[in-house]
């Protein structure tokens, strides 16, 4: 055997030092050798499933970009994305709404990971149509002890099922009236912000968090009027499969709630809200001397996935409560997904200490025209959001509807999504609005629209 083994072993190490594109014949050296009977098919089977083995170790490797220290304690992995939009819409006033057009929804570019195992990091850059290029996130997290970690700098904060999913990952190609406004102030739920959370799993499938933010948007300070407050946000969800062990399935529910004392008025800005299709804006209010605010939020979030299908719903609803009026503003959805091509949703779902979430979909075969054989991964989706301002009215005191605006509308919406691979996807969204009342001069009251996103990110 030992003899036997010579001349296989420096077949074996001459192929190693050959480049990449010769890997292959190191299966066909052990298939001779075996066939002159210099191997057995015992000892050929051995030396061809450590070369398999090298094989999908190389093809690991080649598919990332980070950066890991020799010691596998601190890494950097360099991320990005890009989202190209293209909106029509019908039954709408061109006049007064964004026309038919192509858009650079987002594009990011940022770097994350880890250092000496414990301390994570990322730091974001973003540009797209909303905003000129600006600093996204960027927080250092301590994370010694999963109970209890600690995240500090501009971050995501926990308030939705909906907003903690990257807009990679929804549903459709926007998210619904419950988050649409999540990216500037975010007078319903509140996204990335800067401050401090506390945020930990005490045990398997329970998450929890708590926040101290400054509570204006990305990249704003507090103001300076004399008794202005941090905003604090408090959640908890739960995931009764991973507790459970349920396999392939998701039994999500969390709650949040957040709190914000004498807001500081040169900060906030006063509530709108454009249709999901992003088309026209059909609620808008003024200041109406509301003297001192406060405000607070309560969310409801609830997800159930079994294989291939899964529905998710949430509902809020903030009170603004001045000296001169108390005014809520509420937001619902529910949404249903099928993975036609068979995935499983509870692959995709992620129970992290911030919170849990929907993350990559991974087909089970990706797209591949020189075979023929892969088709990637195919989703259908219908989806019914509403909002509801009732309480502003055009004479209310506090903040006060606009002209030619209404304060309730109702969305319903239809996707197809192909995922060509986990990376790549092209997504169709259909959106049918009404309005409570006719709006702008020429009266709309419905909006129709046509969304279509092709998105690569890495």
């Amino acid at each position: 055997m030992k003899f036997k083994l010579i001349p296989a072993l420096i077949a074996s190490m001459f192929a190693a030092q050959t480049p990449a594109v010769y890997a292959d014949s190191t299966q066909d050296l052990i298939d001779a050798l075996v066939t002159k009977g210099v191997l057995t098919e015992d000892e050929g089977a051995l030396l061809g499933k450590g070369r398999q083995a090298e094989k999908k170790s190389e093809g690991s490797v080649s598919k990332k970009l980070e950066l890991v220290s020799p010691d596998g304690k601190s890494t950097m992995k360099l991320s990005g994305r890009v989202q190209l939009d293209f909106r029509h819409f019908a039954e709408v006033d061109d006049t007064v709404n964004k026309p038919d057009t192509f858009d650079l929804r987002r594009a990011y570019l940022g770097v994350s990971g880890k250092y000496n195992e414990f301390i994570g990091y990322k730091v974001n850059l973003t540009a797209g149509s909303d905003s000129s290029t600006k600093l996204d996130e960027a927080y250092l997290n301590l994370g010694y002890f999963k109970p209890v970690q600690f995240m500090f700098g501009q971050f995501k904060t926990s308030m939705s099922l909906e907003a903690r999913t990257s807009s990679r990952f929804i549903n459709f190609t926007e998210r619904s009236y419950v988050n649409m406004g999540t990216e500037a102030d975010g007078y319903l739920t509140t996204g990335k912000q800067t401050g401090v959370q506390i945020h930990g799993t005490p045990t398997k499938g329970l998450n929890y968090s708590i926040a101290a933010i400054n509570g204006y948007g990305q990249n704003v300070d507090m103001g300076d009027a004399e008794n202005d407050n941090f905003m604090y946000i408090f959640h908890a969800d739960t995931d009764l499969a991973t507790m459970n062990k349920w396999k392939g399935k998701v039994v999500h529910l969390g709650a949040s709630y957040a709190t914000q004392k004498d807001v500081d008025l040169t900060l906030f800005t006063a509530p709108s809200q454009a249709t999901i299709g992003k088309g026209q804006t059909f609620f808008s209010t003024a200041a109406n001397s509301p003297g001192e605010l406060d405000r607070s939020t309560v969310g409801l979030e609830a997800a159930f996935a079994n294989g291939p299908w899964k529905i998710q719903a949430e509902y809020v609803t903030t009170e603004l409560d001045s000296n001169v009026n108390e005014q809520d503003i509420s937001a619902s959805y529910i949404e249903a997904g099928w993975l036609i091509t068979g995935e499983n949703y509870s692959d995709s779902y992620k129970s992290k200490s911030t919170g849990g979430k929907f993350d990559r979909i991974k087909p089970n075969s990706n797209f591949n025209p020189e075979n023929g054989k892969g088709i990637g991964a195919w989703e259908v989706a219908l989806g019914y959001s509403k909002f509801d301002a009732s309480d502003f009215t055009s004479s209310s005191a506090g903040y006060s509807l606009s002209s030619n605006k209404t304060n309730e509308a109702d969305s319903w919406r239809a996707g197809l999504k192909w995922i060509l691979d986990p990376n790549t996807r092209i997504m169709l969204t259909f959106v049918s609005t009404d309005f409570e009342t006719a709006i702008n001069s020429t009266s709309d009251d419905k909006e129709n629209a046509i969304n279509i996103r092709t998105q690569f990110d890495f």
